[in-house]
């Protein structure tokens, strides 16, 4: 491109565009090029504060990778648009630098000191040893569009944040009065009597006409319409399948193992384990030196000695080190024993280390058969992955206009398959990724008639299409869906027919009826429960919850009302006694519970109003 770029600028266009550029520089300077107005970059302002479009822009492309990583190739392609997400991205932002702003009013700061220990921590940055890797930071600040400094900024408002929300959640409380209240309703217990009209009984003497099946039909189409369908041949292409094919013989893979050993520079990780001694706690170390001395084991020394909770219950281990995971004098004392060997007493700033070299690896060449399969493996990738490439402008070349793909499959020597008719939403296996999806159910699929693109399902993975078959949306026959239609008419009878006797029921027990001889009456059992509370087993839950919002009964009455229950039945519910929960038969452990479940309610509510409170006194524009 620089090529091109150098032998085009001999032309007329380019002395013309550096004429243009001469002038701008004569009339205004260089700063011409590098001055623009900042508002133009802007996305809001807080406070005078601006949000920037690299905020956005970055907030929006950290948004996606969340949404992918939870929900994977199913969520819907228009939910991963920068127009779908700008908003409430802006929104959060703003909510965000507010919160932060008020936080810097109010003093709130974090040390360099910590922050580097909260960077140093995290588990992202960590190499294999567990130890902090400044290559892998930089690299994952690159992928992510950050440098230190802007990623600096982004924690340390992200801890500080941290530190406001949970200093005004901490300053909620509970008072005894509120204690009492919700006591007496969460504990509350009531005596119950219901019975249970069976929807399957009545559904038996229900018959459902002919005529009623078609007006049914008639007027409700759109729920016997079918979903529009197409069937496609594709072709995969993937490096996995093509090494299945590829064959590497012992001498290639000896002369790519020789070729390994001409290159291989030891890097020694040495696996570390230790006995921390804090402080100078003299009569400790002579201790475990002794102990040492006299042979006791190591591991059971640090469980007992080692004043690193981190690292004692397993014996001290301290896992792999490179020779940068641990500070320099323990590194050196390390790097000069022998596997199963203890040093002496080494002196850092954490205390006095006694260290154990479990395993040493990396420091020499790995044997031929420990790295044949791998090696084979690696051959045939490498040439798998070169074939793939091939293959590919291939396939994209033979597809473009193809009348089939049996044909292209063929000539590429791979394997054309057909998906049969399957729905946009109820596909399998590839026929359910969202790209294959979007790419059959598209116009040049599916109203041209044309081979899709090539579709990159992975790096590695690839697939193309054609249509073979369709079927549009169409209103499904009669007497394909007669059943389910009798079947919905009888439900919607059944339910008429038990309503109206549920509520025939509640008038005559409101009437004065006794519930006992009306139930007889009816041929269902009425079954008494007392002291029913809202986690009580025997009873079925639809009955017990609405029971629990029925109004409390006036005393020597009962409140009346009825439910549908999951399987279509109807209860008619008496609620006689309502007894509220007593505090004295709460437990301590059930009251700290409550009392700490409450807080937490009424500290996220607290916060919730301030944030509101700082956004609607703040000077927003958007």
């Amino acid at each position: 491109m620089l090529q091109h770029l150098r032998d085009n600028s001999r032309g007329v266009i380019s002395f013309i565009l550096i004429g243009f550029l001469v002038i701008i520089f004569a009339l205004t300077g260089v700063e011409a090029l590098f001055n623009w107005d900042t508002s133009a970059n802007q996305a809001a302002k807080v406070n005078g504060e601006p949000v920037t479009e690299m905020d956005v822009a970055r907030a929006i492309s950290m948004q996606k990778q969340q949404m992918l990583n939870t929900y994977g190739d199913q969520i819907p392609a228009e939910f991963l648009t920068d127009e779908y997400l700008r908003k409430p991205v802006i929104e959060n932002l703003v909510q965000r630098m507010v919160l932060s702003q008020a936080a810097g009013k109010s003093g709130m700061t974090i040390g360099n000191t910590y922050l580097g220990e909260q960077i140093a921590s995290a588990p992202q940055f960590k190499n294999e040893a567990g130890a902090f890797d400044n290559d892998r930071y930089q690299q994952v600040l690159r992928n992510m569009g950050y440098t230190h400094s802007t990623y600096s900024k982004i924690l340390s408002d992200e801890i500080v944040i941290n530190q406001l929300q949970a200093g005004i959640s901490a300053t909620a409380f509970t008072t005894p009065f509120q204690l009492d209240d919700v006591v007496a309703l969460s504990f509350q217990s009531r005596d119950l009597g219901y019975v249970i009209l069976p929807a399957a009984k009545v559904r038996e003497s229900i018959q459902v006409e002919t005529a009623e099946i078609q007006a049914y039909y008639d007027a409700n189409q759109q729920m016997f319409t079918s979903e529009e369908q197409i069937a496609v041949d594709f072709i995969t292409l993937s490096v996995t399948d093509l090494m299945k094919n590829i064959t590497v013989t012992e001498e290639q893979v000896r002369k790519q193992y020789e070729q390994n050993l001409s290159s291989f520079v030891a890097t020694p990780e040495r696996q570390a384990a230790h006995i921390l001694v804090e402080g100078e706690n003299q009569d400790k170390i002579k201790t475990v030196t002794d102990k040492l001395a006299a042979g006791e084991d190591f591991a059971a020394l640090a469980k007992e000695f080692s004043d690193d909770s981190g690292s004692k219950e397993q014996g001290g281990d301290l896992g792999f080190t490179k020779g940068d995971a641990f500070p320099a004098e323990f590194e050196a004392a390390l790097a000069k024993l022998k596997v199963g060997e203890v040093s002496a007493a080494v002196k850092t700033d954490a205390g006095t280390h006694f260290i154990k070299l479990l395993a040493e690896k990396g420091s020499e060449a790995p044997a031929f058969e420990e790295q044949k399969a791998s090696i084979e493996d690696q051959l045939k990738r490498a040439e798998a992955e070169g074939l793939f490439v091939a293959q590919l402008e291939k396939l994209r070349d033979l597809s473009y206009n193809a009348e089939s793909l049996a044909e292209v499959a063929q000539e590429l020597g791979l394997k054309a398959e057909n998906s049969g008719l399957f729905e946009r939403s109820k596909g399998k296996d590839l026929m359910a990724n969202a790209k294959v999806v979007a790419a059959a159910f598209s116009a040049e699929v599916l109203q041209e008639g044309n081979s899709s693109d090539v579709i990159e399902i992975d790096s590695s993975n690839v697939i193309v299409l054609k249509k073979t078959d369709h079927k549009p949306s169409q209103v499904k026959p009669l007497a394909s869906v007669q059943e389910q239609i009798t079947n919905t008419l009888k439900d919607q009878k059944a339910k008429t027919l038990l309503t109206e006797q549920a509520t025939k029921m509640i008038a005559d027990l409101k009437s004065g009826a006794n519930f006992s001889e009306l139930s007889k009456v009816v041929g269902v059992e009425l079954k008494q429960a007392k002291a029913v509370t809202r986690s009580t087993a025997e009873i079925d839950s639809d009955v017990l919850r609405y029971a629990f919002t029925m109004n409390k009964p006036a005393p020597g009455a009962s409140t009346f009302g009825s439910v549908t229950t999951a399987n279509g039945d109807i209860a008619v519910v008496a609620v006689e006694t309502v007894t509220p929960g007593s505090y004295e038969k709460v437990t301590p452990e059930q009251k700290t519970a409550i009392t700490a479940q409450l807080g937490s309610i009424y500290g996220k509510n607290d916060f919730s109003s301030y944030q509101k409170f700082l956004k609607d006194a703040a000077d927003i524009s958007q």
